[in-house]
């Protein structure tokens, strides 16, 4: 949610009463500080996408609290940017500010390093106006990007909800049983059991539909870390247990880890996996969070609030308030005085759920086999070798992003519909490699032209020509998508030994050492020396995709002139 720092400024926003204040409002956003913002010199400039496309941000900067805070600001731009495009009747212009925006948070997710909290907060507000704002603007695709809001985010907003201490003390203990978690039946707890029965009745249902399905799976996972089974209702809250949940705060998965988090627990991140929505592997991470949190605070209750807004906000809220009763911290944040009585409220529902008017199905295994996949290959050609339907598939391997298996050194652990192992290994050999790794994607950067990006990928201006069936070479735009029909090997071919550079035979060639600065990218020095990035990679060990920095140092080969 919006910190209270912010959420003066950006909620007006929603309701303008004329265009002067709207002006007004817009300039006030873009002025507003994030962190200990530095004046930005020659900044380094995010992809974006055209109208109509998905990003896929790429940065060449490792200089992670510079591009952070550059982001932000750019994000509040195009935020404000959008808004007066609305107020101006342009369509068009508010749905490419809109995409320039939506590009911009998602760049932010790439930085994994862990994200302050006030500027979390500022980015999952951006979002979530973003999705109120627009609404109507965005594409499906662009929403997925955006996210969607969780119960504990609307916990937050609703005002009706208890906010403070509870006024009747009085506590009914419904389940203390060791090892279990000590369920409590209190003001607050009904409150909550009120609110999922009346409001998110609907809602709630599908949830136990997937509880029936998940919880043979996910219980006996959480027993082997000494974590209550019953912490399964955590995830319920914090995504109804859907492995593709993604909430404005970037939190991804049925336990909604954040990339720094999940990182911090083992769960792997790239373009072709996500591993916060395998719900083994994520399970196995919200586990051992859980029991990590419970040793520090020895109260599952402070554990589970700890989890939703962090052990740093419940350590200070301890030092502050002087005591380690969760039902009586008032200086939590609302969404967090109301979460683990929500949580409870799950448990004590689903012991018995027709008595509150739901009906819970039989809880069945969830059964799957696996298969090794040593290549790259498209998940609906796959499915249609196994004879398997293909969303059936990617229900069972959520995590794949790209709808590909992954290039691995070792092979890939597929899950398929039981008895499908068995088939004939020739229904997978005959399946083509994924043209996925014949082609890169390239976004088209503010200066860049078509023979700058073909030296950079080492790839001929007719090929790029084609492959993107250009008619006007000088027509580029910022943000343009462009397909790099690179060959397979480029990737080991232009890495190189991590060791000592490389540098060119014979005397023809003449060594100059050059420093990256802020905002450098290998294309834009390789076109400086006239030489490739591909090159440059070559003479100083650098891998295919490796990020420079600044401050580090470059050996570059020049040809010397004769004469």
């Amino acid at each position: 949610m919006l910190s209270n720092k912010y959420g003066d400024i950006f909620f007006p926003i929603m309701r303008f009463p004329n265009k002067l204040h709207t002006i007004l409002m817009l300039s006030i956003i873009c002025l507003l500080p994030v962190g200990n913002a530095a004046a930005f010199e020659s900044p380094p400039l995010p992809v974006f996408a055209s109208m109509g496309q998905i990003i896929q941000p790429v940065m060449d900067l490792q200089d992670d609290d510079f591009l952070l805070e550059y982001f932000i600001q750019e994000a509040k731009r195009y935020y404000a940017d959008a808004r007066l495009m609305i107020v101006a009747d342009d369509t068009l212009g508010v749905q490419f500010e809109v995409e320039r925006l939506v590009a911009t948070l998602a760049a932010i997710e790439e930085i994994d390093d862990p994200m302050p909290e006030d500027i979390r907060e500022t980015v999952g507000g951006l979002s979530e106006l973003a999705s109120t704002d627009f609404e109507g603007y965005i594409s499906n695709d662009l929403q997925d990007l955006l996210g969607q809001p969780s119960l504990k985010d609307q916990l937050s907003r609703m005002s009706d909800l208890v906010d403070s201490l509870d006024k009747d003390i009085n506590f009914v203990v419904v389940d203390d049983r060791d090892g279990h978690l000590p369920l409590i039946l209190n003001a607050r707890v009904k409150t909550m059991i009120n609110l999922l029965n009346e409001r998110k009745h609907a809602e709630f249902q599908v949830w136990l539909d997937r509880y029936a399905l998940y919880a043979s799976t996910i219980k006996p996972i959480l027993i082997s870390y000494g974590v209550p089974e019953e912490l399964i209702y955590l995830a319920m809250i914090e995504s109804g247990l859907n492995t593709k949940a993604y909430s404005y705060a970037h939190a991804v998965g049925p336990w909604q880890f954040i990339s720094a988090t999940g990182k911090r627990y083992g769960l792997n991140r790239d373009w072709w996996v996500d591993e916060r929505r395998d719900l083994i592997k994520s399970t196995h991470a919200g586990a051992q969070y859980l029991k990590d949190l419970h040793d520090e605070f020895d109260d599952w209750y402070l554990a589970m609030a700890a989890y939703n807004t962090g052990e740093a906000r419940i350590r200070r809220t301890i030092r502050r308030e002087g005591h380690r009763d969760y039902w009586r911290m008032i200086t939590l944040p609302r969404q967090t005085r109301n979460y683990v009585a929500t949580v409870l409220a799950a448990a004590i529902i689903c012991q018995d759920p027709e008595k509150y008017g739901f009906h819970m199905n039989q809880e069945e295994n969830w059964e799957y086999e696996t298969i090794e996949v040593s290549r790259s290959l498209d998940l609906d050609k796959i499915a249609m070798a196994l004879g398997v339907d293909y969303q059936l598939l990617k229900t069972f391997n959520p995590e794949l992003r790209q709808g590909v298996t992954p290039p691995m050194k070792t092979p890939y652990q597929l899950k398929v519909p039981p008895g499908k192992t068995t088939l004939d290994e020739k229904a997978l050999t005959s399946i083509p490699t994924s043209d996925k790794i014949d082609y890169q994607v390239h976004y088209v950067r503010r200066g860049e032209t078509l023979s700058v990006i073909a030296r950079r990928y080492n790839v001929s201006m007719s090929k790029l020509v084609s492959a993107n069936k250009i008619k006007n070479r000088n027509s580029l735009s910022v943000g343009q998508k462009l397909i790099i029909p690179a060959p397979k090997d480029y990737a080991s071919s232009s890495g190189a030994s991590k060791s000592a550079s490389k540098a060119p035979a014979g005397s023809d060639y003449k060594k100059q050492v050059y420093t990256v600065r802020k905002g450098d990218t290998l294309g834009q020095i390789a076109e400086d020396y006239h030489t490739s990035a591909k090159m440059i990679r070559y003479w100083n060990g650098l891998s295919y995709g490796q990020n420079i920095y600044p401050g580090q140092k470059l050996a570059i080969y020049t040809k010397v002139k004769n004469g």
